[in-house]
């Protein structure tokens, strides 16, 4: 807070997320990892929670269009692989497992920009920066960063179900860990331009100096979101707008938001 603020007794007071927002919206990568930060679970789902009203529909519509395109390219995907893979082989293990494999990079082609286009939205929400529906579909030219963080998921997922079944627990702990180091991946690739390699660090370097805030974070929005599932689905409504904004405010307050033209 200024001197010129401190000074003025009818000045508005700024929280401090919204202090640290203002301070990082030029910093580097570098400087945002090793200058630190702090965030509350319930101050931050409070801030998202109030950004909700006037941008849900167009996240609500955002998921629609995601989860459309989903089925839809894996659907096409996974007829055409195995009925491909049908002629080359018949053992069905290897159909299966390869077929999965290749329409879920398939489908991540086409809908990882999607989704990058829906965490920008949540960013943008969160810096108070302008945004529209075309955002979901502004980030085509990002496909192949965006579709290798996607096989990094793929994979960490295959992985898990396939080493789960010989041991729990030498799975769950890296995964879980990796799963919420690397939440912020994507929108460091479209809005910081990073490479995926460069994007995966730089979010788990962040999110690993308070790990443990961050998963009780993720999962509370979880829950939030199931609970709101339970009355025919009604609640996402509300509640899926509230996890994006809320992804969005914790990357605004780590990083920071570089300014856009108006």
């Amino acid at each position: 807070m200024s001197d010129a603020t401190s000074q003025n007794p009818y000045a508005v007071p700024a929280s401090n997320l919204q202090e640290q927002a203002t301070e990082s919206e030029h910093l580097s990568i570098e400087q945002a990892l090793s200058r630190g930060y702090t965030f509350s679970i319930g101050l931050l789902i409070n801030e998202a929670w109030i950004m909700v009203k006037g941008s849900k529909g167009i996240i609500v519509a955002g998921f629609l269009v995601f989860y459309v395109t989903m089925f839809v390219t894996s659907l096409i995907a996974n007829l055409v692989l195995g009925l491909l893979f049908n002629v080359l082989t018949t053992n069905a293990l290897i159909i299966f497992i390869t077929s999965q494999l290749l329409s879920g990079i398939i489908s991540s082609l086409v809908t990882y920009p999607i989704l990058a286009g829906l965490s920008i939205i949540g960013v943008r929400r969160a810096a108070g920066q302008p945004f529209s529906f075309n955002e979901i579909f502004n980030h085509f030219n990002s496909t192949l960063p965006l579709l290798v963080i996607g096989v990094v998921y793929l994979v960490l997922t295959l992985l898990a179900i396939a080493l789960g079944s010989v041991s729990f627990g030498l799975i769950f702990i890296p995964f879980t860990y990796l799963c919420v180091a690397y939440m912020l991946a994507i929108p460091l690739v479209v809005e910081r331009g990073l490479s995926p390699w460069q994007a995966l660090e730089a979010s788990r370097k962040a999110i690993t100096q308070h790990w443990f805030k961050a998963f009780g974070l993720f999962l509370l929005l979880g829950l939030i979101i199931l609970i709101s599932a339970i009355p025919l689905g009604i609640g996402l409504i509300w509640s899926m707008p509230l996890f994006v904004i809320a992804c969005g405010v914790l990357y605004r307050t780590i990083f920071g938001v570089r300014s856009i033209a108006r």
